[in-house]
């Protein structure tokens, strides 16, 4: 009995999976695919023909692990309109990179939101099965009718190219509502923490959060274990046109060499845009401090250097320079971190809520 039992199981199994595949097969529309680059892109403050974060011209200035993390492509999205039932997306990546306490989406994967009453809603992800080339199903037989797209792009990967794919017939163009475009950037300068990781997805990571709740670009430039406040990041971030400027580069940077990059890299900014508010973001203590107290002392050791540079540079007379506590940044039940540094999606969710407030006065005081 028990032998026909699980033959009987194992034969329904196969033909429920086999009914599936032929149903795909079948059933899956022709595609027309469309290059992402033909429609706007998020985040990015340069309008060269690829998905890097810095122009070429700063492979030559910067260091060359802040170009090699500038190709990855964290905090870009691609921005449509299209009335179709079907959305594939086919992308290819520069490394096929991997990391064991990062999602293989977070990644190298994309996540597809829609624009619904106002708000950002996620759709899917693409799941990047396989190597290098991918392609992902993101919208099947959905309901008719126009809508408004944002594609956010890996965070730990480069991508090398990318299409857009939906059924005959469809038609995908350039936005119409405003949303994202109509708006100065933040520029966000930081770490590994800011470039994304360790969230479960591209849509999760703290800047990808803001951009949709704020409904404002926030361009990426978190190089991780490489947030240094750099003066060759500082000529990059000069080249922008933002209505504000966060510096979050603490948690990469020496103890002893914190006050001092933090003071000529605010004057250098300050230098470009004289106006625009500067937010200085202190370091959450790592949640591994709980149970080490050298951690924990050099955790609270660099916050200091960080308010005594914000204090020097006050008292200099600098104007509107801001400062954000790291208290409660990632909350304080200890649950926020996948390694005690990096956020999981809960970190990151946390984080970006506890930070909301204080960017929205800024950007108001500004307007």
């Amino acid at each position: 009995m028990y032998q026909k039992t699980r033959f009987l199981f194992a034969s329904l199994t196969v033909l429920c999976f086999t009914g599936l595949s032929l149903y795909a097969q079948t059933s899956a529309p022709a595609l027309n695919y469309h290059d992402a680059r033909n429609f706007p892109v998020i985040n990015q403050y340069h309008q060269e023909p690829n998905f890097n974060r810095l122009p070429a011209s700063y492979k030559a200035t910067v260091r060359p692990a802040v170009w090699a993390l500038s190709m990855n492509s964290a905090g870009i999205a691609i921005r449509f309109r299209s009335n179709a039932t079907n959305i594939t997306a086919r992308w290819k990546v520069m490394h096929n990179a991997n990391m064991a306490h990062m999602t293989a989406t977070g990644v190298k994967g994309l996540d597809l939101y829609a624009l619904v009453n106002n708000q950002w809603q996620f759709v899917n992800s693409g799941i990047p099965e396989g190597s290098f080339n991918f392609q992902r199903t993101l919208l099947q037989d959905g309901d008719p009718g126009w809508r408004e797209y944002l594609l956010f792009l890996p965070l730990y990967d480069g991508v090398d190219s990318l299409s857009i794919g939906i059924e005959n017939g469809a038609e995908i163009t350039a936005p119409q509502q405003l949303p994202l475009s109509d708006k100065q950037p933040i520029v966000y300068y930081g770490s590994s923490i800011i470039q994304g990781g360790c969230a479960s997805r591209p849509g999760m990571a703290i800047t990808n959060i803001l951009t949709r709740r704020l409904q404002r670009p926030v361009i990426n430039l978190g190089f991780s274990g490489n947030g240094m406040f750099e003066s060759a990041v500082g000529a990059a971030i000069c080249e922008t046109k933002p209505a504000l400027l966060i510096i979050d580069c603490n948690p990469n940077t020496a103890v002893e060499l914190i006050h001092e990059r933090a003071v000529k890299l605010v004057q250098q900014l300050r230098a470009c845009h004289p106006t625009v508010p500067v937010l200085l973001v202190e370091n959450y203590l790592y949640t591994g401090g709980n149970f080490h107290k050298a951690g924990k002392d050099a955790d609270l050791q660099k916050r200091a250097e960080l308010r005594k540079a914000f204090d020097d540079l006050i008292k200099a007379g600098v104007k509107n320079l801001h400062y954000q506590s790291g208290d409660g940044l990632i909350g304080d039940d200890l649950e926020g971190t996948i390694d005690s540094v990096h956020p999981t999606d809960i970190g990151m969710e946390r984080f970006a809520t506890k930070i909301q407030p204080m960017l929205q006065r800024l950007l108001k005081a500004k307007s």
